[in-house]
């Protein structure tokens, strides 16, 4: 079935027509598509005097990857040979990047890279929960797949939300 909003917008029903994204471990070689994939995301859902700020923070956080990926799990969708979606867990608890090109947003490859990502932090977490701050476009996302508001200290972006998912002992 076909929403209006995908007649008026071929590039959702492009992405839908295509086979499903293939999940996969990021590779060092992947980092320019990542960099290209993240600062078109941020162009397009962040505001203009915060882009660059975000920009700076998630090539800060890609470059923690780069040198030490031991210590992180990064993960991205592929469609076609590009990379439509990536996830970057930092220290197996601080869900520091997630997007998804505007195209392929709302057909469950940010649902799928949350549960990829959450379930390899299992039995790593030194925190037994994975930490996000989420926009507040994306908390209802978040909400959905279980992460609750937490208390921060650390000083967030207007609208941002301090969120937290545990992985308790069942979950393992």
């Amino acid at each position: 079935m076909l929403f209006s909003s995908e007649r008026a917008n071929p590039f959702i029903l492009n992405v839908r027509r295509r086979m499903p994204p293939l999940l996969r471990t990021a590779r060092l070689e992947d980092r320019a598509a990542i960099l290209a994939l993240m600062a078109r995301v941020v162009t397009v859902s962040i505001e203009s005097m915060h882009r660059a700020e975000t920009i700076e923070n998630v090539t800060q956080n890609l470059e923690i990857w780069c040198r030490t990926p031991e210590q992180c799990f990064h993960f991205v969708a592929e469609s076609e040979g590009e990379v439509v979606g990536v996830i970057l867990v930092k220290y197996f608890w601080n869900l520091c990047s997630l997007f998804v090109a505007p195209e392929a947003q709302r057909c469950g490859i940010g649902k799928k890279l949350v549960h990829l990502a959450t379930h390899a932090c299992r039995g790593k977490s030194p925190k037994q929960a994975i930490y996000l701050n989420a926009a507040a476009s994306a908390v209802s996302f978040y909400k959905a797949l279980g992460f609750v508001p937490r208390e921060s200290n650390q000083q967030l972006p207007p609208a941002f939300q301090a969120m937290q998912l545990a992985l308790t002992e069942s979950d393992v």
